[in-house]
């Protein structure tokens, strides 16, 4: 049975409002940290895992862009090898964080981890490393070249793009797209 992947589109446009930092901040850095206890790092790893694959993305340049708007930070590939790759994040958001509290940057690194592996197809973890001095994060992501995954295929990605042109054209592809009949997915039901 072939399956086409439906892409749909994301309006970046929603979310240019700012929030306030200090409420991002209670939220991840205090509350969550005091309902996970001990075990907050790793339950947040496994969470942007799991976000990840909620929200399925087209490509690596739409990684970058979940960041910004996620309220991530600024996310950027700074060093690529065979199965090794090094990113860092940071930015306003990153810096204050590191500043108020000791916060976990372990929902980035699972959610990194997990959209690297859907693209390449490749069991991917990151490990996460923090200069207080700089105030950037670094994600050290691996991937085992040895041992493909048989995962499907997400029959949605989300497209995370501010070029209102694209639109136009994903809303044609959508049309047409839509006269064949997919099966819905977990993520399909999903937006930002």
């Amino acid at each position: 049975m072939s399956r086409k992947k439906n892409e749909q589109k994301v309006d970046l446009e929603k979310f240019n409002e700012t929030t306030s930092l200090f409420g991002y901040e209670l939220i991840r850095d205090v509350l969550i940290p005091n309902l996970l206890g001990a075990e907050t790092h790793e339950i947040l790893y496994w969470a942007g895992k799991e976000l990840a694959r909620q929200y399925p993305l087209a490509n690596r340049q739409d990684i970058i862009r979940f960041f910004d708007k996620a309220g991530f930070g600024l996310i950027e590939l700074n060093k690529e090898q065979h199965n090794k790759q090094v990113y860092t994040l940071s930015g306003k958001v990153v810096q204050a964080r590191l500043e108020h509290a000791q916060p976990s940057f372990n929902l980035e690194a699972g959610f990194l981890a997990e959209q690297i592996q859907t693209l390449d197809s490749l069991y991917t973890e990151a490990l996460t490393e923090i200069n207080m001095k700089t105030k950037v994060v670094t994600f050290i992501v691996q991937s085992d070249t040895k041992d493909r995954l048989s995962i499907e295929e997400p029959l949605t990605h989300f497209i995370m793009s501010d070029d209102e042109n694209e639109e136009t054209d994903l809303m044609n592809i959508d049309v047409l797209e839509q006269a064949e009949f997919t099966f819905p997915s977990r993520s399909s039901r999903n937006e930002l």
